[in-house]
């Protein structure tokens, strides 16, 4: 077993080489008291001594205190171990160094304080803004921030407005929609359809596919039933109605499948697709399904053809 206390005697040995088998020794019994031997290794004039100080602090350090030694020339090392040893004084200190790296990891130590969430998200750099976007309650803040020029930020502060269910401004939300990022009018898509009204009817009427997924996954999570939202997306996007439909057959929704499969204005894929969706059921409506197999639109008599046909073979 090493001795504790002399080899932290020998780190301030002058010969080199009995310093680095103490290095070596303290590494290897991992015995977090040999930590204030390294403190003195931090401005060693030899890289590799200083390389290793910095390493025991990694290892070693649990406490604020133990950090303040580095707070001299190794602020980005502290900022770091603030994720392990949170401590507001130090990140407040931090906060207004010049390396945004440094400021980025305070920020996260401070997410939770809502008085420091208007001075981050003034911050110059994007990844601290988005600690702001991230975190705060302000409705007002976070529209501001969906108008930032970083997506990042623009994503984070919408999806903090869908998940604590903000109510902003909708002048704030037909502008998003503008955007030509699809990544953030999917999240304004999907937010649309807890608000309805106005937002929604844009956001359904995107032509990116992306976008109309978003909304079709968003209403399958927290629509249930047939409503004035499905009736209405029905007639400016049918495709999300599409995704909307699969695996629903009760009445409201068979009514509403019949009803756009023999909508004409509707484009033949997707009432083709609607048909598709009652393969391998028993409840269909015979008289209505002959009627489509007339239809002009031959992709559409095709699969209207093939559902009879699947019917035939399911009574068989």
């Amino acid at each position: 077993m090493t001795n504790l206390n002399a080899e932290i005697s020998r780190l301030t040995n002058k010969d080199v080489k009995i310093r680095r088998r103490a290095v070596r020794a303290l590494f290897d019994e991992d015995d977090p008291r040999a930590l204030s031997g390294f403190v003195k290794l931090l401005d060693d004039q030899d890289f590799w001594f200083r390389n290793k100080a910095l390493d025991a602090h990694r290892k070693w350090a649990t406490t604020a205190e133990e950090l303040e030694p580095l707070m001299t020339n190794n602020k980005r090392l502290v900022a770091e171990m603030l994720e392990k040893i949170p401590n507001r004084e130090i990140a407040t200190k931090l906060l207004e160094e010049e390396d945004h790296v440094i400021r980025c990891f305070a920020a996260k130590t401070l997410a939770d304080s809502e008085s420091l969430h208007t001075k981050l998200a003034l911050d110059e750099h994007h990844s601290v803004r988005i600690i702001a976007a991230e975190n705060s309650n302000d409705e007002k803040l976070i529209s501001s921030l969906i108008d930032d020029n970083h997506s990042a930020v623009r994503k984070a502060a919408i999806s903090t407005a869908s998940r604590k269910e903000m109510k902003l401004n909708e002048d704030v939300l037909r502008n998003a929609l503008k955007s030509g990022d699809s990544s953030l009018r999917s999240l304004i898509g999907s937010m649309a359809v807890k608000l309805g009204g106005e937002i929604l009817e844009i956001a359904c009427g995107d032509s990116d596919p992306k976008v109309r997924k978003s909304i079709a996954d968003s209403l399958r999570e927290y629509v249930d039933v047939v409503d004035s939202r499905i009736e209405n997306i029905a007639t400016i996007s049918p495709e999300i109605i599409v995704r909307w439909l699969r695996m629903r057959y009760d009445a409201d929704s068979n009514s509403l499948r019949w009803s756009m499969i023999e909508d004409t204005k509707i484009n033949q894929r997707t009432r083709s697709k609607l048909i598709e969706q009652m393969d391998g059921r028993r409840d269909i409506d015979l008289e209505r399904l002959a009627k489509i197999t007339q239809d002009d639109s031959s992709l559409v008599s095709m699969a209207a053809k093939n559902l009879e046909k699947s019917i035939e073979e399911l009574g068989e």
